[in-house]
């Protein structure tokens, strides 16, 4: 595990000793939630840093919906014998989710879509420098299953698992701040 993801476990693991576990709470109308993730990205296997932006509507014989934002970066590289090809994207988005409600007002799970434009880049360093430097990425759109547990009235522990097109895929875990 690298110095990033320790750190962040250690967070998470700070968060559950010093916040109540028996606080109810739950995404709702007219607030926020914030906070960061960490992933595994499908494509190539890279840890990925992220944050997550929501705002709760409450839409009138519908339900809850959060609207908001996704930023995502991840970066890799292959090695080959000449050299190596490095990948890098940066992922910018909105997104909207549909929040169902359920008995225990800790537990929150939603489904929901994201656009997004992916900034990709491809560079290679080595021998025949004649290769072309590709680019990649474009818009984004993907589907997404997730869940909050609310650990205290403003602090949430997230799992996301999210598919989509340019073959992109992950699996999320954060910490969500309500505001």
């Amino acid at each position: 595990m690298n110095k990033r993801g320790l750190f962040f476990a250690l967070f998470v693991a700070a968060l559950l000793v010093v916040t109540p576990v028996i606080a109810p709470a739950q995404f709702v109308n007219g607030k926020s939630a914030l906070g960061p993730c960490i992933g595994l990205s499908f494509l190539g296997s890279t840890p990925q840093f992220g944050v997550n932006y929501e705002y709760g509507i409450d839409v009138q014989n519908f339900g809850l919906l959060g609207i908001g934002g996704i930023f995502r970066y991840w970066s890799y590289s292959e090695d080959y014998y000449s050299g190596k090809w490095k990948y890098t994207d940066i992922l910018i988005g909105a997104q909207g989710n549909y929040h169902f409600k359920v008995g225990d007002r800790k537990f929150d799970p939603y489904l929901g879509l994201t656009l997004a434009y992916d900034a990709g880049s491809v560079s290679w360093e080595g021998a025949y420098s004649t290769y072309a430097t590709p680019t990649h990425g474009g818009l984004f759109l993907g589907a997404d299953a997730g869940a909050r547990y609310w650990i205290s009235p403003t602090v949430a522990l997230t799992g996301r698992l999210g598919f989509g097109s340019l073959g992109y895929g992950a699996l999320d875990l954060g910490v969500d701040f309500k505001f």
